[in-house]
């Protein structure tokens, strides 16, 4: 039986089949300087399967040999004022659960670091993350004294250095090993009670809302709450807390050292296999209904959010997509690039009034309220759809 036809989880073995999806782009968030190279982008197949005993979904076409990050990536979201607000209100509550004024802190994946100015705002002594994507980079979220990022991928080795508390955000979905990470996690930490925090796009609310523009092929796994508990427990931590947040689309977890549970199975899996065995059938037939919707739009559309759900979308669409004319997005790091597959530019929202789109396409439902204030402040009267949440 091939690696890919055994849970990565529990082992157990085999998978049933969720969704499938052809021709997406490698990595959705390398935007490409200009459309040729993003035209020709690495694509491949997403071929999501689910575990039928803890509930773990993974891609079983992903190959590890095909991610290669590279200057270009760009997923920060925090040019979005929710979402600052969100980031900064985790950091507050993150220093005062785990008691980090004054201690230090260890963050896998810390893109541009971001959050570890934020702890260190809130009092934290040193925040040090680990980054690839950050090579050769500058950023201004490490001129905060005792803020570091060491430009390379996160090796257990490097706790070798003092630590009270570890954080990875988005970083397990792109691992097709989360275990063995886990069980590294926990030897470096050893007899200490030392608190860590994980967060990771939220499956289960992926699979209730039918939000397909999720399924990527940089995501190696697909978290729900049942999946994640027994990753940890058999890891060696106990959870004391697993909570979906900003608008259910993250799944949270905090938790403390315990001997580990090798057997663990949560039994909320059967309930998410339920709903995982619809979320096929519902899918096909929310990418038909935006099919139909931009094939028959007599004008100019545009995606307002240049992330992963706006670019699964605008791929996913094929030749529907013809009137799509750009993605709008906040964040200056990406305009004047072009997204990878379909090759549409990236802009910054005052390019609307030149545009004067027809539609626009909201890519997450999370910012509707702050995107629609926008596009009526510019006098503009488009219709306005939402494609996720």
């Amino acid at each position: 039986m091939n690696h890919s036809d055994r849970c990565p989880v529990c082992s157990a073995a085999p998978p049933e089949r969720v969704f499938a999806l052809g021709n997406v782009p490698i990595i959705c968030n390398q935007l490409w300087p200009d459309g040729e190279a993003a035209r020709s982008a690495p694509a491949g197949e997403v071929d999501l399967v689910i575990c039928p005993d803890c509930a773990f979904m993974w891609n079983r076409s992903f190959d590890p040999d095909r991610m290669h990050y590279a200057p270009g990536y760009e997923n920060a979201l925090h040019f979005s004022p929710r979402f600052q607000a969100y980031a900064e209100d985790l950091a507050r509550g993150l220093v005062e659960r785990f008691d980090l004024e004054g201690r230090a802190v260890i963050e896998i994946g810390c893109g541009d670091g971001h959050m570890l100015d934020l702890i260190a705002a809130q009092g934290v002594a040193t925040a040090t993350g680990f980054d690839p994507s950050m090579a050769g980079k500058d950023t201004p979220y490490t001129r905060r004294d005792g803020v570091t990022i060491v430009p390379e991928y996160f090796r257990s080795d490097q706790l070798d250095r003092p630590f009270d508390a570890i954080l990875c955000r988005h970083v397990l979905e792109h691992l097709d090993a989360p275990l063995a990470l886990m069980q590294d996690i926990r030897r470096a930490i050893g007899d200490r009670d030392v608190p860590v925090y994980f967060e990771v796009p939220n499956a289960g609310w992926m699979l209730e809302a039918v939000s397909m523009w999720d399924v990527i092929y940089e995501h190696f796994g697909y978290w729900t709450a049942p999946a994640i508990t027994t990753l940890f427990r058999r890891a060696g931590f106990e959870p004391t807390s697993v909570t979906a947040g900003y608008g259910e689309q993250f799944l949270m977890v905090e938790a403390r050292p315990a001997p580990p549970a090798p057997d663990h199975l949560d039994p909320g899996a059967a309930a998410v296999r339920k709903t995982a065995a619809a979320f096929g059938e519902y899918a096909r037939a929310e990418l038909d209904h935006w099919r139909r919707k931009l094939s028959g739009l007599e004008g100019r559309a545009v995606i307002w959010g240049a992330g992963s759900k706006g670019i699964s979308f605008a791929n996913a669409l094929g030749t529907a997509g013809t009137p799509l004319t750009a993605m709008v997005d906040l964040n200056t790091r990406k305009h004047g690039l072009i997204v990878p597959g379909v090759g549409l530019p990236v802009v910054p929202p005052e390019s609307l009034a030149s545009l004067r789109p027809d539609l626009v396409l909201i890519s997450n439902a999370l910012y509707e309220t702050e995107i629609t204030d926008q596009v009526r402040a510019m006098g503009l009267s488009p219709e306005i759809a939402v494609v996720a949440g």
